[in-house]
């Protein structure tokens, strides 16, 4: 009875943690919008469905993240997608959207950045293992 007691607490304290989780993550992608150093991460990459989201941070404020939402998925017969990603703050305001390609084994991921503001930045990014 004690064993069962001592693992119901642990869990307990667990819990909290376990409720913060991020999703499992996919393996990044590094590389640059305009001269800024940029980290993206799909954590929902379901093609079939045409499901696309995930979230980017620049790389000198890791603790910021800007979610982004799927509007647009259309692929090619290479295999290659055009992707239209809306971008959130933390907040939940749109602040840009990514327009670009993302290469058929998922190598790269390029196109044009536009913030809220109308300036447009070339992005061009890299998966990690």
């Amino acid at each position: 009875m004690k064993m069962k007691s001592l693992l119901l607490l642990a869990l307990m304290m667990l819990l909290p943690f376990a409720a913060n989780a991020e999703p499992q993550d996919e393996p990044a992608y590094r590389g640059k919008i305009g001269q800024y150093k940029v980290t993206l991460v799909f954590y929902t990459f379901n093609f079939d469905k045409g499901d696309v989201a995930g979230y980017y941070y620049y790389n000198d404020r890791p603790k910021t993240r800007f979610k982004l939402v799927c509007r647009k998925n259309e692929g090619d017969p290479r295999g290659f997608n055009t992707l239209v990603l809306d971008e959130y703050t933390p907040k939940g305001k749109n602040t840009g959207t990514f327009r670009g390609t993302l290469e058929g084994r998922g190598d790269g991921f390029y196109g044009t950045f536009t913030n809220s503001k109308g300036e447009r930045f070339k992005f061009d990014l890299h998966q990690e293992w």
